[in-house]
């Protein structure tokens, strides 16, 4: 088993998503793009009628929703959450340092937020969302 396979085993994957390393990737995109939106300079205006406030919950629950998705034990979920947290902590301190973004502590307490309304819906059948892409894509 190659270092990678390993890694994927020890963290429990959900073994049926013949697409787990491509959705993987995709999620780590999606990080990406949180980093990056959180850093830029000039974020784009979606124009999508809610603040950017509400923004950072749609970001991290999205990102922990994706994620809960691929992996199903309760204990690498909360790593992940634990993970997110940090990552957005880190992220607002670093916009603070910035200069043309604001440090916010309620910005904080949305990514949270999100991650826990998350954690709560992914006991749900949303867990199961790439699995119904991929039956609908790929009849086994």
């Amino acid at each position: 088993m190659r270092v990678g396979e390993r890694f994927l085993h020890t963290m429990n994957h959900v073994t049926d998503l013949r697409w787990r390393r491509q959705w993987a990737a995709l999620g780590l995109g999606f990080v990406g793009l949180v980093i990056y939106l959180s850093l830029t300079s000039s974020p784009p205006d979606l124009h999508m009628g809610f603040s950017l406030d509400f923004g950072h919950v749609i970001a991290y629950f999205w990102l922990m929703m994706w994620f809960a998705q691929l992996y199903r034990d309760w204990r690498t979920r909360i790593r992940l959450a634990l993970a997110f947290f940090v990552m957005g902590v880190t992220l607002e301190y670093l916009q603070g340092l910035g200069g043309y973004r604001h440090f916010d502590y309620f910005d904080m307490a949305r990514n949270l937020g999100g991650l826990v309304c998350a954690l709560a819906l992914a006991t749900t059948p949303l867990q199961n969302v790439l699995r119904a892409i991929e039956s609908r894509l790929i009849p086994r």
